[in-house]
């Protein structure tokens, strides 16, 4: 079990603490709503979706988070900026937790952070990503808007190694302060399975080791990029799921502090998987805690027994 020297900062995300030594808090799980392959969305481009079963998606979450004590985020998708809106009006009336918003398109993202303010949601809203290909009408409206919680994406095409990877996240880090994000998640980024997948996990440890800062990572873009499961054989849903189970897994025990498991129509999988790895955890913690003599509390996950 990992036990840092560097002290580990930890952040208020809209009532969820993020950050810390592993087993000091729980994992904080993100599922992932609105996205344009999922079974519940109907119109990507106008914002429709299927809100029974959007709903019945963000209960499970919701259940799944009370019976395990692991926090669930929500990481809502918007196409356009039109969905954007929609998407987080509809889920800050059915959903009392934290949540992420992205896209892919710039002027979603805007309106993003433009509706967040107007709507009074800045508390619970954390703007995913900021990179360095973050536009700059972004960072205007960010330094404007009262948002001080965001993903800091540390990538870059040249980032091929662990020290280029640090480089480019400490200086992403700096920008982002400057842009009036006080409460920051350091995502070093998956890359596909022969392109560079294992870094990010080196990376996790290291920021943890040297910055001391709350880690975010989406290890399920590993198996849903990997060839070898587009075999007939393999191309189920059971075996992708089983895929990303053990990289939500794998980053849960390398001291990843909040992970994106994708579509929320696997947790329940995922969450009872997380619940397994932190009971592991957290008897390893308290017997590093003893040895250490190290005092401070650890989070309890149920046992069930």
């Amino acid at each position: 079990m990992f036990v840092f020297k560097k002290e580990q900062q930890t952040f208020d995300f809209g009532g969820v603490t993020i950050g810390g030594n592993p087993g000091e808090f729980p994992t904080v799980m993100i599922g992932g709503l609105f996205f344009k392959s999922q079974e519940v969305v109907e119109d990507v481009k106008k914002g429709l979706f299927k809100k029974d079963l959007a709903k019945e998606w963000v209960d499970l979450g919701v259940h799944m988070s009370d019976e395990t004590g692991h926090p669930l985020v929500i990481q809502i998708y918007g196409r356009t900026p039109e969905a954007m809106e929609r998407h987080i009006s509809w889920l800050a009336d059915n959903f009392d937790g934290p949540f992420m918003f992205e896209s892919t398109i710039s002027a979603a993202r805007l309106r993003g952070i433009e509706y967040c303010s107007e709507a009074g949601l800045e508390d619970r809203a954390i703007y995913n990503s900021l990179n360095l290909s973050t536009k700059d009408a972004e960072k205007s409206l960010l330094q404007e808007k009262s948002i001080d919680k965001a993903v800091v994406l540390g990538w870059s095409p040249r980032a091929t190694s662990l020290n280029d990877r640090m480089e480019t996240i400490t200086d992403m880090i700096d920008e982002a302060k400057t842009l009036g994000i006080t409460k920051m998640l350091i995502d070093p980024a998956t890359m596909p399975v022969g392109a560079g997948y294992g870094l990010d996990y080196r990376t996790i440890l290291t920021i943890k080791s040297e910055l001391g800062l709350p880690t975010c990572l989406g290890p399920h873009n590993a198996p849903s990029a990997w060839k070898f499961l587009r075999r007939p054989e393999l191309n189920t849903r059971r075996t992708h799921l089983a895929a990303i189970v053990a990289s939500t897994a794998v980053a849960q025990v390398l001291a990843t502090d909040c992970i994106m498991y994708g579509s929320m129509r696997r947790t329940k999988e995922v969450f009872a998987a997380t619940s397994l790895v932190a009971n592991a955890i957290a008897s390893a913690a308290a017997e590093a805690n003893r040895t250490l003599g190290r005092e401070g509390e650890l989070f309890e996950p149920p046992t069930f027994e």
